[in-house]
C-alpha cells in the first residue's frame, strides 16, 4: 500500500511517502502557504511524486495532521459565534465554574471572559426545559422564539451558531429541532448542537465544547473543502484521513461537521510518532518535543 503523511507547520509543510510492500520511505519539505495551507499540501505531494517517478493515481491513502483548528483558537481568529440556549442560562459561558487562575486577584485576565467564544449580545435564550433522569419534557420548546433568535443572529452577521440546552445529553430532541429551525431561517450558517459534540453532563464543559466547535467550524470546513477539491483536481483519488485529537483519524465529512475533533490533531500525531519510534528502539520511557513557529498573536 502506498501512503502519504502530511503535516502543516508554521514555516514548512512536511510530506512523507511510504510503500508498505517495499518499505521505501521518502521525505519532502516545502514552504507553508499561510493564506491557504492546502496549496502547500498539494505542492508538497506533487513535487515528491514527480521527483521520484511516483504516479499520483497509485497513492491509496493520505493522512493529514493539521493545526488549522488549534491556531484559529489560540490566535482568537475564529468565526463570529451566536448561541441559542435555555432561558436563564445565557451567561454559563462567561461565569464558568468560578475557577480563577489566581483566587484572590481582582485584576487577573480570565481567558473565557476576556476573549469570549460568543459575545453576550449574540447569546439568545428561548423557552424550553428538559428534566432528569431520562430527559422528560417539562416545558416544550418555543419554536417561534427559536425563529426569532435565528433571524436576529442572521441580522447581526453571525457566521456560526451553537445550540446549547439544559439536560440535552439526556434527550437531544429540543436541540435537534432548534437546529432544523435555524437552518430553515439561515441555511448558510454553520450550526452545531452541544449534544452532537459532547453528550455529557455539566453545562459549562458541554456548552464550551459546542461554542469552540462553532468558533472554528467555518475555518476548518473551508480548509477541508478546499483541500479535497485540490486533491481531486490534481488527479489524486486517495482516501483522505484527518488526524484526531485522540490519536485516531476521521473522514473529511466528519471533520467538517465536528472540527473540534481536530483541536490537538498536530500535537497528537507527534506524540504517537514519538511513542512508535521509542517502541522500535526499545525505549518505552521517553519525552517527545514539538516546536512550531507562528507569527506573534495580535488583535486580541
Amino acid at each position: 500500500m502506498k501512503l502519504i503523511g502530511v503535516d502543516v507547520g508554521g514555516t514548512f509543510t512536511d510530506v512523507v511517502y511510504t510503500d508498505t510492500a517495499t518499505h521505501q520511505v521518502l521525505i519532502h519539505k516545502v514552504s507553508t502557504t499561510p493564506a491557504d495551507p492546502s496549496v502547500g499540501v498539494i505542492t508538497g505531494i506533487t513535487d515528491l511524486c514527480k521527483r521520484n517517478g511516483i504516479d499520483l493515481t497509485d497513492i491509496q491513502r493520505i493522512y493529514h495532521g493539521t493545526t488549522i483548528a488549534t491556531n484559529a483558537l489560540l490566535e482568537y481568529k475564529g468565526a463570529r459565534v451566536g448561541v441559542v440556549t435555555t432561558k436563564g442560562y445565557r451567561d454559563v459561558l462567561h461565569i464558568g465554574r468560578h475557577q480563577r487562575p489566581q483566587h484572590y486577584s481582582i485584576q487577573q485576565e480570565i481567558p473565557w471572559q476576556d476573549r469570549p467564544l460568543a459575545r453576550r449580545q449574540h447569546r439568545k435564550v428561548v423557552t424550553e426545559r428538559l428534566i432528569p433522569p431520562k430527559g422528560e419534557v417539562l416545558v416544550p420548546l418555543d419554536e417561534d422564539e427559536v425563529r426569532q433568535a435565528a433571524r436576529a443572529l442572521k441580522a447581526d452577521g453571525v457566521e456560526a451558531i451553537a445550540v446549547c440546552f439544559l439536560f440535552s445529553y439526556l434527550n437531544a430532541r429540543h436541540e435537534e429541532r432548534a437546529r432544523e429551525i435555524i437552518l430553515e431561517e439561515y441555511p448558510e450558517v454553520f450550526v452545531t448542537t452541544s449534544v452532537a459534540v459532547s453528550p455529557q453532563f455539566r453545562e459549562f464543559e458541554r456548552f464550551t465544547t459546542a461554542a469552540i466547535n462553532a468558533f472554528i467550524g467555518p475555518t476548518v470546513h473551508s480548509y477541508i473543502t478546499l483541500l479535497e477539491q485540490r486533491l481531486r483536481r490534481t488527479g489524486l483519488q486517495a482516501d483522505l484521513h484527518i488526524m484526531r485529537s485522540n490519536g485516531g483519524v476521521a473522514t473529511p465529512a466528519m471533520v467538517a461537521e465536528k472540527p473540534v475533533l481536530t483541536l490537538l490533531s498536530g500535537p497528537a500525531a507527534g506524540v504517537l510518532g514519538g511513542a512508535w519510534s521509542g517502541a522500535l528502539s526499545q525505549r518505552p520511557r521517553l519525552i517527545t518535543f514539538d516546536m512550531g513557529e507562528r507569527a506573534p498573536i495580535s488583535g486580541w
